[in-house]
């Protein structure tokens, strides 16, 4: 009798009902409950998250405001930032539920936390549409390299990022707008079956495949690092996002698996924080023992580099160093 229906119930303050209880721990894996295995999990989901949110926020800060801009970082900067928005909402998440473990479940609260699940599902989705937008970008620059350099606007990528950030905003309103009007949960499962199933693996997978053949076939590409990182990266995303998508087709055909969910935040929480740690490791170079180790400045300016830019300028690899 007390089920969650409507929005004028995001403004009650009562006890949430058991149904609406079992609502809250579908989408992001935690339970407000006393429970240690419960509160351990939240924790490290929370640590990922952190060191996620530091390693995001470093990339943002230098590839806006230190590092050359060239079009290949305008699409790395905005994959940085939703993959900055994803921590973000598992992050707060993660605290509500701690703060509710306290004092308990409200409408209110409930509203909040739906709330952090839009800006999930709009940063996560922007988070692989870019992702498949930079695979595709680079398939195209190692098919067709004079193509790529001399066709392709300086503004494209700009405009394609742009499109990517609108189309997540669309998808994330239409899932709030079917939210107030219809029985929750479908939408969402709904949409991100097209988005992730239908449209982004498929290509991700056919880019990943290219770029694999096209590093093997051309051992001395002169963007190996770029392609080196691209390809981990969409190693990465496939396999961390395999868990969240089979849980998005087990509950849209009507079944809940709890454990499957759990694992499934944490590769998406993994996933959105490693992206940094892979740009540091591909752009450092061995080092002797008495050489300095590089920053991670100048591995974002090694990786990143221009393609028309030399394959090595020893003086701006070697300034900034620790």
């Amino acid at each position: 009798d007390d089920d969650y229906s409507g929005s004028g119930a995001f403004y009650n303050i009562t006890p949430i009902s058991f149904n609406e209880r079992d609502v809250w721990a579908k989408y992001f894996g935690m339970t407000p409950v006393l429970d240690l295995t419960s509160n351990l999990i939240n924790g490290f989901f929370a640590v990922i998250c952190i060191l996620g949110l530091v390693g995001n926020g470093r990339t943002i800060h230098l590839l806006a405001f230190s590092i050359k801009r060239n079009p290949f970082t305008t699409f790395i900067l905005n994959l940085s930032l939703a993959d900055f928005g994803v921590l973000t909402s598992f992050i707060v998440a993660a605290v509500v539920v701690a703060v509710l473990t306290l004092h308990g479940i409200t409408h209110l609260s409930f509203a909040f936390f739906f709330l952090l699940l839009e800006l999930f599902f709009f940063t996560y989705s922007a988070s692989r549409l870019l992702l498949t937008a930079i695979s595709l970008d680079r398939c195209v620059a190692v098919l067709f390299p004079h193509w790529h350099r001399s066709h392709r606007p300086p503004y494209f990528p700009t405009l394609l990022c742009l499109l990517t950030w609108n189309l997540s905003f669309f998808l994330s309103a239409v899932h709030f707008i079917l939210y107030q009007t219809t029985n929750f949960g479908i939408s969402l499962f709904f949409f991100q079956i097209i988005v992730n199933g239908l449209l982004c693996t498929p290509l991700m997978v056919v880019s990943t495949l290219t770029l694999w053949i096209c590093m093997r076939s051309k051992p001395r590409h002169n963007q190996r690092k770029l392609l080196t990182t691209i390809l981990l990266a969409l190693l990465f995303f496939l396999l961390f996002s395999l868990p969240m998508d089979v849980f998005y087709v087990i509950e849209y055909f009507g079944s809940y698996n709890p454990l499957l969910m759990t694992v499934g935040i944490g590769c998406v929480a993994l996933n959105s924080s490693i992206n940094p740690l892979l740009y540091f490791l591909v752009g450092r170079k061995k080092r002797g023992k008495d050489q300095p180790r590089a920053s991670y400045k100048v591995a974002l300016q090694r990786v990143f580099k221009d393609e028309k830019d030399s394959p090595e300028d020893p003086k701006t690899m070697e300034e900034d160093q620790l």
